[in-house]
């Protein structure tokens, strides 16, 4: 922590004098404060853990490539007699640097925002409809003002609509409390002072050249990012963060609508008033909304169709065992019946020495012997067939054909035959069965009832490692 501090204190002061300096002098403290960001990145790379060192290598690359074009721009201006080093082969490298720096951030939205897909795709939606809002009443008009090649103004627009859209993404997953978030945060800084001095450099003219305080903006972007990578948590930056609910709320909604229609609009607005209007705008920012929207519309879809399967299986599944419960159950026995009840039979299974050893070993050990019984009973089981939990100890079978109950009796013989374990230890049940065959005009309720009365029959004779069989 002492070094951040000595290196924010240190960068600080160069940004905060940076204009001080006289003009011929202060690509000396620019190239300082830029150079200085390389250890940091390097330290961070090595103390990132194994797998999740994209990021470094992705900023560290950029951060070449930057003082590769600063460099140039200073030697043009410094010893080229050239008022600038816009536009020269300085633009190249810069242009490598922010791509390295916009590829940094991706990879820290990857890694750390994968829980917050629906949240990031909001925020890159709200960012890309405000940098729009920007782009057609502040730069669009100035950028018509001083005759702007379209060119031109189309690369710059790509520029800072990725920008904005990767800033607003890295915004979303800086936000909450926590120390860990420090370096997350001081990362969306810096991208954030980059994207100012991109729209800044691109409006600020002083007599044909760009403006030098411009230049400040982008020292304090490098300073933020030496800053993250020198925080002690910075193994954090690429740790995948929370999972918030994605509720989608009527507000939420409207607001997210209002995002995607500002720039149309404004646009549309301005063509009223006979003002510019940026086709170019309209035209790529719905290219690239409508994708992320339709995203965010399938990702909806798929958590609403998975919150009806859930709630399908709570509805019909046993929670302990896994089984159809009560309500699966009766419901495939009416399917059944419908269908056709020839050959079809209902085996009501009652667990004989459950309540003792639930007694004993106490519930869990109850629970234990009800799972084992589950899977006995279900493994092997013909396609057709079912096997489901009724309640209690009681299970019940359905099953179709000739053969089906006698096969479906013999292995209830193999479950009483062994033992079960059940809270580490071994133990013995006996199991009653009474079967029941549904005939033409039957309803569930008969054959259930018979194939109760008929395992009550066959409890008279249980015991433990026997199946006690009757048959209505």
């Amino acid at each position: 922590m002492a070094t951040l501090r000595v290196y924010a204190a240190l960068a600080g002061a160069l940004v905060a004098t940076y204009l001080v300096w006289p003009f011929d002098l202060r690509g000396w403290p620019f190239l300082v404060v830029t150079l200085s960001v390389l250890p940091p990145v390097v330290m961070a790379l090595r103390r990132a853990p194994r797998g999740s060192q994209q990021a470094w290598w992705a900023l560290l690359a950029g951060m070449i490539f930057y003082n590769v074009g600063n460099f140039i721009w200073i030697w043009l201006v410094t010893w080229g007699g050239r008022l600038s080093g816009d536009g020269s082969a300085a633009d190249i490298f810069l242009t490598g640097g922010a791509l390295g720096v916009l590829a940094a951030a991706l990879v820290v939205i990857v890694q750390r925002g994968r829980g917050d897909v629906g949240g990031i795709i909001d925020s890159v939606i709200t960012a890309v409809a405000l940098s729009g809002l920007l782009w057609d009443t502040v730069m669009l008009p100035a950028f018509t003002a001083h005759n702007i090649p379209i060119e031109q103004q189309i690369g710059t627009f790509l520029s800072i609509f990725m920008m904005a859209g990767t800033l607003g993404a890295m915004v979303r997953i800086s936000a909450g409390a926590g120390r860990e978030l420090a370096p997350v945060r001081l990362l969306a800084l810096g991208l954030g002072f980059s994207l100012v001095g991109s729209v800044s450099g691109a409006l600020a003219f002083d007599d044909g050249v760009r403006a030098d305080w411009t230049n400040n903006v982008y020292l304090a972007g490098y300073a933020a990012l030496g800053c993250a990578a020198l925080h002690p948590a910075v193994s954090a930056v690429t740790t995948r963060g929370p999972k918030p609910v994605d509720d989608l709320t009527t507000g939420r909604l409207t607001f997210l609508g209002f995002m995607l229609a500002l720039g149309p609009l404004v646009g549309g607005g301005r063509a009223m008033f006979g003002l510019p209007t940026d086709g170019v705008l309209i035209a790529l920012s719905s290219a690239g909304l409508i994708p992320l929207v339709m995203v965010r519309i399938a990702r909806l879809s798929t958590a609403r169709r998975e919150a009806e399967r859930a709630l399908h299986r709570l509805a019909t599944s046993d929670a302990l065992t896994g089984l159809p419960n009560r309500a699966a159950c009766v419901d495939r026995i009416d399917q059944e019946l419908r269908t056709d009840p020839a050959e079809l039979a209902v085996l009501f299974c009652d667990l004989d020495g459950f309540k003792p050893v639930n007694d004993r070993l106490g519930h869990a050990a109850g629970d234990d012997l009800l799972v084992a019984v589950a899977d006995h009973l279900q493994a092997g089981l013909r396609e057709d067939d079912l096997v489901s939990r009724f309640g209690g100890d009681e299970f019940v079978v359905i099953c179709r054909g000739p053969g089906a109950v006698e096969a479906m009796s013999d292995r209830i013989r193999g479950l009483v035959g062994r033992e079960l374990v059940a809270a580490g230890e071994k133990v013995r049940i006996g199991v009653s069965v009474g079967v029941a065959h549904a005939v033409p005009g039957d309803r569930t309720d008969d054959v259930l009832t018979r194939a109760d009365m008929a395992m009550y029959e066959a409890k008279k004779s249980k015991a433990i490692g026997v199946l006690s069989l009757a048959t209505a």
